[in-house]
């Protein structure tokens, strides 16, 4: 069994398998969205009518990862994230093949189901395999994966979705993530849990969801919510707010928030080292997103039409957004009993979906109003509620530690 002695060959390893999976949820997480200007052309939805696929993939998945969290802690970690991943890629693929706004919403709830796993068993995996003192490292990197995803694919969608067909997009990245999925198992044995795999009883299903109303829990999920009703709402639908508030070519606000996400890569693997040297995560998280948000906000402010300031704003936002989430990361685990990696993540993260989803629907009514510019002040705003709650959850958890 894996203990905290664990080779850093062997966190190598099992932290570039892990991140590879998490890469590709990533890009499964906004390829549909950022194909929205094909999807309409071709078969006539509305954006508001597609953005509604995107909230649901999102609420499934924040529901999905709750339960999720309950498996990876009785079951393991391993069969959850395969199942998981299977499931997301093989969705992902049958868009190709859909002739109705119905069928598309089936596969939207499938894709989310699968998607909902990633989380608590990833980071059940990361806690389990990986060295006391590389886990912030860890973490940068699982991290690091997840926004390459997300860096590639706002443009190359674009790229793709024109060249191939919005279908054939689809299909192809689809049989991407079948073939890494298969790759994966065949290494699963590397793959070692913070549970099973460490002899750690679950403990029973009312412990856990008492577990998971504790006030750190709570403000810990509020913090990922706010969070990424931000981000993920930038991410997804910021190249059509960049469009109609500055007039851009849809080229070129594409690759403005790809190059905001590259920013973030870079900030995310610095925020990796400084998570292992510094104690106060909570307020490095806080101080971090402040400033990004406030870089952010000169956007709506001053609406700059200097391209090269333009894309360095994004850049600087993005590399302080990225450096903020490996400090992020380990407040969540600093509240997490042993035992309850794959709930407390599980639910945590689920904030994530369902800001996600809230954000989507929110910005594409803002879009199809013609109110761009209040999707860049809302960004600020929602991060800011965020910065507040990662605050309490550091303050109630050590007033009133969480106990399995």
């Amino acid at each position: 069994m894996t203990t905290a002695t664990t080779a850093p060959a062997s966190d190598l390893k099992v932290i570039s398998l892990i991140s590879t999976g998490h890469c590709l949820s990533h890009v499964y997480q906004l390829a549909l969205p950022n194909l929205f200007f094909l999807i309409t052309l071709k078969e006539g939805y509305s954006i508001a009518a597609l953005a509604i696929l995107t909230s649901v993939f999102f609420l499934v998945s924040a529901i999905g990862q709750i339960i999720a969290g309950f498996f990876v802690d009785k079951y393991g970690a391993r069969p959850i994230l395969f199942l998981g991943f299977f499931l997301m890629a093989i969705s992902i693929s049958a868009f190709a093949f859909v002739n109705s706004y119905a069928a598309m919403m089936v596969l939207s709830f499938t894709a989310g189901l699968g998607n909902s796993v990633f989380h608590p068993a990833d980071y059940s995996i990361l806690n389990g395999s990986i060295s006391e003192n590389n886990v912030g490292k860890a973490y940068g990197v699982h991290g690091f994966g997840g926004l390459v995803g997300y860096a590639i694919t706002p443009y190359s969608m674009y790229l793709m979705g024109t060249a191939f067909g919005w279908r054939e997009t689809m299909l192809i990245i689809g049989v991407i993530g079948l073939v890494v999925a298969g790759l994966m198992w065949t290494q699963r044995k590397d793959l070692r849990d913070s549970g099973i795999d460490k002899g750690v009883n679950a403990g029973s299903v009312r412990d856990g969801i008492g577990i998971l109303f504790q006030p750190a829990t709570i403000f810990s999920f509020l913090f990922f919510c706010f969070m990424a009703m931000g981000s993920v709402g930038l991410m997804t639908l910021g190249p059509d707010a960049l469009t109609a508030f500055l007039d851009l070519s849809r080229d070129v606000a594409s690759s403005t928030i790809s190059l905001q996400l590259t920013g973030s890569l870079c900030g995310i693997l610095i925020g990796g080292l400084v998570a292992d040297r510094i104690a106060r995560h909570d307020i490095a998280t806080a101080g971090i997103v402040t400033i990004g948000v406030l870089l952010l906000w000169t956007v709506p402010a001053f609406k700059p039409d200097n391209m090269p300031l333009l894309i360095t704003i994004f850049i600087v936002y993005g590399f302080a957004y990225g450096m903020a989430q490996p400090s992020r990361d380990m407040v969540v685990r600093s509240v997490a009993p042993s035992g309850a990696a794959g709930k407390i993540f599980g639910f945590t993260y689920s904030g994530m979906d369902v800001g996600s989803a809230i954000a989507v629907g929110v910005f594409g009514f803002l879009l199809g109003g013609g109110q761009s510019k209040m999707i860049f002040v809302l960004v600020g705003l929602f991060m800011m509620v965020g910065v507040g709650s990662v605050l309490l959850a550091k303050i109630t958890a050590k007033r009133n530690p969480i106990s399995a």
